[in-house]
């Protein structure tokens, strides 16, 4: 309807003005005093004219073309696999291994007997004489204590000597360890009736008193 209305109004306001022009045209006649005959010739002539004025009307636009929609897009099924079971044969064979029974484990044996302990070290104590001092230390009043670290072989010997307590003196020390080293003897001990070797705490004590 809206497409229809617009199409007649331009129309209608044609027909309008040409209306108040016959009216227009047919007061001038009277004013100028045309006869009645005269005026009905002009107003045929403006009818005539009006009729020739008419706008034709305009042909309707062509409806729109129907629109086609595309197929829809072709999906293929999917495929469908059916596992068949195969028929049983008749000629199977079933092989049945039948193994020997596990014989339960034997009992370990007891573990060995841990090796006994090894006797005490024993000094012999003739051989712990004191060292003689040193002429010089005496002079320069050096006294003190030293103690060593020995080793002690299986035949009882010092074979390595390791001073762990100064005197304050390194000529005590030394005198120290070179006595022992050469004089005491031990006892080595013994473990499974072999003698081995042992380490043993010593120490020298250095007084003035005694070099007098």
């Amino acid at each position: 309807m809206g497409g229809s209305a617009a199409q007649l109004a331009p129309r209608r306001f044609g027909g309008m003005i040409v209306v108040a022009g016959v009216h227009l045209a047919f007061g001038a006649l009277l004013i100028l005093g045309m006869t009645a005959g005269e005026i009905e010739k002009k107003l045929e002539d403006l009818k005539a004219t009006v009729e020739e004025l008419k706008v034709e009307p305009k042909a309707p636009p062509p409806p729109p073309p129907d629109v086609v929609k595309p197929p829809p897009p072709f999906v293929p099924p999917p495929d469908i696999s059916i596992a068949v079971d195969a028929p049983p044969s008749n000629n199977a064979i079933v092989t049945t291994t039948v193994r020997p029974p596990v014989p339960p484990p034997a009992n370990p044996a007891p573990p060995a007997p841990p090796p006994p302990a090894p006797t005490k070290l024993t000094q012999i104590m003739r051989t712990h004489t004191k060292p003689v001092y040193p002429t010089i230390s005496q002079r320069l009043g050096e006294q003190g204590t030293v103690e060593m670290m020995v080793t002690i072989n299986t035949t009882g010997d010092v074979t390595a000597c390791e001073v762990t307590k100064t005197s304050g003196s390194k000529r005590l020390d030394d005198a120290g360890c070179d006595h022992v080293k050469s004089r005491w003897k031990w006892e080595p001990p013994t473990q499974n009736g072999q003698a081995t070797e042992a380490r043993t705490a010593v120490r020298v004590v250095w007084n003035l008193l005694d070099a007098r």
